[in-house]
């Protein structure tokens, strides 16, 4: 299958996803939901695809959702808003819920959706130059999946959540959110390394480990919750006039993304 927003390679058991909109830094915009969605099921039906790896192209693996103007989302009549709402997250999920395991080699910002997309993943080994974060709450959004507690300390988790701060790799590292810290340079070649590793254990047992992962997080009561989390935020998109998040709107639809960011982010700087 042909793909116009990722890149993939499939060899020796191993299959690579390399998003691939680096003029965008890999924003995620429908397209490459779009093709995000249709490249997981087809990896769930190949029983040649041992472990998968997530990347992006250029200097980022993903800001998160695409928020230049002409992005947003159409209007939809009101039996269609549950759907709207739950496509992206979901997307996103996949490769937690993926039959393989599953690798994010993070280089530059995995942020917002970005962010969720990495940890979505099994195993995340990142470059030294990577950045992890939620800035969203400062423009009055919220994380399409609160996944981070169910990984890091509450406290940690709770900080990136409420201030919208963004971390360096190894501070990512001590605080659990990813397995490795590498050079830039090596990061393909660490994440092939640690792909290999795992297509040589036997498929079956790899595949049922994962699945009984699953099951304890899903038993502790991680699918209920990220339903829970998605009708809040579909709550969250009918409610009007939220000061700030109107100012910010304005700001993005009427100057830029560079004004934008710089009201949202200046303040905290």
């Amino acid at each position: 299958m042909d793909y116009e927003n990722i890149v993939v390679e499939k060899r020796d058991g191993i299959c690579k996803i390399t998003m691939n909109r680096p003029e965008k830094l890999n924003a995620l915009n429908g397209g490459l939901l779009a093709d995000l969605w249709d490249v997981t099921d087809e990896i769930e039906r190949d029983q040649e695809v041992r472990v998968v790896i997530l990347t992006g192209s250029g200097r980022s693996f993903s800001s998160g959702f695409d928020l230049t103007p002409g992005q947003e989302r159409h209007e939809v009549p009101p039996t269609g808003r549950w759907h709207q709402t739950h496509l992206a997250p979901r997307t996103l999920l996949k490769f937690w819920y993926l039959r393989q395991p599953t690798i994010a080699a993070v280089n530059g910002h995995a942020l917002a959706a970005g962010n969720v997309l990495a940890l979505s993943c099994d195993l995340v080994i990142a470059s030294e130059h990577a950045q992890f974060g939620e800035p969203e709450i400062r423009h009055v959004a919220h994380s399409p999946a609160t996944i981070m507690p169910w990984i890091i300390a509450n406290k940690h988790a709770r900080w990136l959540y409420y201030t919208g701060d963004t971390i360096d790799a190894h501070t990512a590292e001590r605080w659990n959110l990813v397995n490795k810290v590498v050079p830039a340079e090596k990061l393909e070649e660490e994440a092939w390394r640690a792909a290999q590793r795992i297509a040589q254990v036997p498929p079956f047992a790899v595949q049922m480990m994962k699945r009984s992962i699953l099951q304890d997080y899903d038993r502790m009561g991680f699918s209920e919750a990220v339903e829970g989390h998605l009708m809040l935020r579909m709550i969250e998109g009918l409610v009007p006039g939220v000061e700030e998040r109107e100012h910010l709107g304005q700001v993005r639809q009427n100057q830029g993304m560079r004004a934008f960011l710089e009201a949202r982010d200046g303040p905290f700087r």
